[in-house]
């Protein structure tokens, strides 16, 4: 299959799974989980690390973006166990929460490497994708989203626990 076609299925897929992550996870902090936009969101995530590994299938070295995709495959799983085995019971609600945001982070920082790919001036500030701005910028999404996971997962917490 041509790279090209398989680069803008993961750039659809990831679109996708940040317009649901942002929905889901506003839902999250009042105390919502909407089943429909979790099931978009963790398809599109699945689908994006799929195309993702497709990708770069042939490389024999393991590549950060095939780590950032198989990590992505895990995280969703540990919050789809915790969804649908669990049933958010006890932990498990605190875990599958504090999976969204991961996923979304794990999913945007494919994105961000995508376009340090692709796009002529983001490739000039850092051509190997290994320079202190892609590593800083990954960093902090990274930050960002782990403290979005762990306010996430309080105040569903909280608000669900109020009203039970």
């Amino acid at each position: 299959m041509n790279l090209n076609i398989l680069t803008a299925i993961q750039l659809v897929c990831c679109s996708l799974v940040i317009a649901a992550g942002m929905k889901l996870i506003s839902g999250l902090f009042v105390g919502q989980l909407i089943h429909k936009w979790f099931i978009v969101f963790f398809r599109s995530s699945l689908a994006a690390s799929v195309t993702t590994l497709l990708i770069s299938f042939p490389s024999r070295p393991v590549l950060p973006m095939h780590w950032i995709a198989m990590s992505s495959v895990y995280v969703s799983g540990a919050a789809i166990i915790a969804w649908r085995f669990f049933h958010l019971a006890g932990i498990w609600r605190s875990i599958c929460v504090f999976c969204i945001p991961i996923v979304l982070c794990l999913n945007i920082i494919l994105v961000t490497a995508q376009a340090f790919k692709l796009i002529p001036v983001l490739k000039a500030l850092s051509p190997t994708q290994s320079d202190s701005v892609f590593v800083i910028t990954e960093l902090f999404v990274l930050i960002l989203f782990a403290a979005l996971g762990a306010i996430a997962a309080m105040r569903f917490r909280i608000r669900t626990n109020r009203s039970l």
